[in-house]
This record gives structure tokens, C-alpha cells and sequence, in this order.
């Protein structure tokens, strides 16, 4: 335990703390019986801890791969790990500050208090992407993980970024009115506030859900690389660009199914045809860079024949 704190203390302790935090907001599920819509009061803050404590985990992970660099990019790493937990914790107080008055962070625009919590949580994601942005940049630089890794890291960068986009659309005004609602954005298309969700996850039942494609994006930061790490037998660049691939097309899908107003466990015709394609492509790239490894060892040429001396006449 005391060697994985060691990969970043402020990242790790982050991690673990969020677990306390996790269990306090399951505990506020269990006691407090406030909904907004359909959904449970504390589902939003226990959906935000969960999530941190996998990202700050896994952050600690990166700056640890720079743990024998020394230098100056070792301690910008350090740096940008800093200040994603001042991040990090900034956005969970404004989450539970704002269940604990009765009310929601996002999109919430019924105050002016509420209107600059909303906004102080959208400038804080931007720059937890911004700083994750230059901490992979640091890492790519020095090259301190395997090639396969550093490219699912590319890949999961970009798709985090994309994500990003996503929940910045979701922010814009979707009702007349515009800024001057009391809401402003929705992750919700072509249902009201008070659509019915499916349990335990409480995704939208009714209508598309822009959060299915965010969450999607946010985590290939993580998946990606994480399955680059724990199956470098199997898995090398060319197996990372199939499920590279393969990732990206299910989250375009999600967010075009969720611009359609479908929901997200009912996906229409033509949703469950391009989701299997989407799957039948992926499992036969996989087949293929299994069969054509990109790091295959190169053949050895042909021994060549020894030649005898020729004899001399004398």
C-alpha cells in the first residue's frame, strides 16, 4: 500500500479517500429520499466519486511510469498531478454543496449562486482536460511506457477529449428562452426533465441520453490503456488500433442514437445493425492482428553456405 502511494501521495490519497466519500453518498441514497426527476438525490455525487476514484488511480499510474526520469519532466508531472487534486476536489464540494441545499450543479441556472456554482464546474472540467492534456504530453515525451501502451494512451487522450466536447454541447441552451431559463442544456433529447431511467445506473428509459457517449469517451482515458498494460502478451499496436477502432465506433453510435432521441437500451433497427457490424469488425481485426502481429521478431535471414578454399595448383 505504501508503494503505490508512493507513485503520486496526493493522487492515491485522493483515491482512497474517495472511496469514504463513495460510501457516504450510498449511505445518502439509502437515508435521504429526495429525487430530482426520477433519480435519487445522491446518485449524481456517487456516480462523480466512483468515477474519481478510478481517474485519480489511474493518474497516479502515469506520473509513477516517469518514477525513474529525473529531471524537470518528472516534476512538471508531479505538478500537474497537484493540481488535478485541487480540481478533483473542488468539483465533488460543489457537488455535495449543492445536494446538501436541495438543489443540482449542473445545468442549474434558478439563482445567481447556482448559475456561477454551474459555471465554476464547467471551467473546473475544462481544466482537468487541459492538465491531462500536458501530464500524457509529458509522458509521451519521455516515452515511459511500451509503445502499444503510449498508443492506446493517444487514442484514450483523444476520445477523453471528444468526450469532453460532448458535455461541453450539453451545457448550450436547448430551450426558447435561452440563457434566461432556469435550466440551461440537458443531457436529455426528446424528453422532459421527469423522464422515467432504468434502475441502478438511471440512464434515460425515454428518449436519447448524451451521458451514454460521455461516459463512454471519458473512460477510454482509462480502458485503453489499462488493457494495453495487463494484456502486453496479447495485445500489441496493432491490436490497440482494432480496439482503438473498434471503441471509437461505439461511441459515435452512442452519441448519434442519443442525437436521435433513442433511448439507450432501446435501440432501433438500424442502431442494433451498425452495433453489430460495429462488433463483427472488431472481432475479426482482432483475429487479424493475432494472425500478423506488429511486433512479430523479423525472420532471420538464410544462414549462408560456408565456402571451401579453393584448392591451389601448384
Amino acid at each position: 500500500m505504501r508503494a503505490l502511494v508512493r507513485w503520486h501521495p496526493a493522487l492515491m490519497v485522493t483515491a482512497g479517500l474517495m472511496v469514504v466519500v463513495s460510501l457516504f453518498h450510498a449511505v445518502g441514497i439509502v437515508v435521504d429520499d429526495r429525487m430530482y426527476g426520477q433519480s435519487p438525490a445522491w446518485i449524481k455525487p456517487l456516480k462523480f466519486s466512483l468515477s474519481f476514484i478510478v481517474y485519480t488511480a489511474w493518474l497516479g499510474a502515469l506520473v509513477h511510469l516517469l518514477e525513474k526520469t529525473s529531471g524537470s519532466l518528472e516534476r512538471k508531472a508531479r505538478k500537474f498531478g497537484n493540481w488535478i487534486v485541487i480540481a478533483v476536489w473542488a468539483e465533488m464540494f460543489f457537488l455535495d454543496l449543492q445536494t446538501l441545499r436541495g438543489t443540482t450543479v449542473h445545468f442549474n441556472f434558478r439563482t445567481v449562486l447556482d448559475a456561477v456554482i454551474f459555471e465554476s464546474v464547467g471551467a473546473i472540467a475544462t481544466t482537468l482536460v487541459v492538465i491531462n492534456l500536458l501530464l500524457v504530453a509529458v509522458v509521451l515525451k519521455k516515452r515511459a511506457a511500451a509503445p502499444p501502451v503510449m498508443l492506446a494512451l493517444k487514442i484514450g487522450t483523444w476520445l477523453l477529449v471528444a468526450s469532453s466536447l460532448v458535455g461541453i454541447y450539453m451545457a448550450f441552451p436547448t430551450e426558447p428562452g435561452g440563457w434566461s431559463n432556469d435550466v440551461v442544456g440537458a443531457h436529455s433529447v426528446g424528453a422532459d426533465i421527469d423522464h422515467d431511467v432504468t434502475p441502478v445506473i438511471f440512464w434515460a428509459a425515454e428518449g436519447g441520453d448524451l451521458r451514454v457517449s460521455h461516459f463512454i469517451g471519458l473512460h477510454a482515458f482509462q480502458l485503453l490503456p489499462l488493457i494495453a498494460m495487463f494484456l502486453s502478451r496479447w495485445v500489441d499496436c496493432r491490436m490497440v488500433w482494432v480496439l482503438g477502432t473498434g471503441y471509437t465506433a461505439v461511441f459515435l453510435l452512442s452519441l448519434v442514437q442519443a442525437l436521435a432521441g433513442e433511448a439507450p437500451f432501446e435501440p432501433s433497427a438500424p442502431t442494433l445493425l451498425a452495433g453489430g457490424a460495429i462488433l463483427a469488425g472488431t472481432l475479426a481485426g482482432i483475429v487479424w492482428a493475432r494472425l500478423n502481429p506488429s511486433d512479430a521478431p523479423p525472420v532471420p535471414p538464410a544462414p549462408e553456405r560456408a565456402t571451401e578454399p579453393e584448392s591451389v595448383n601448384l
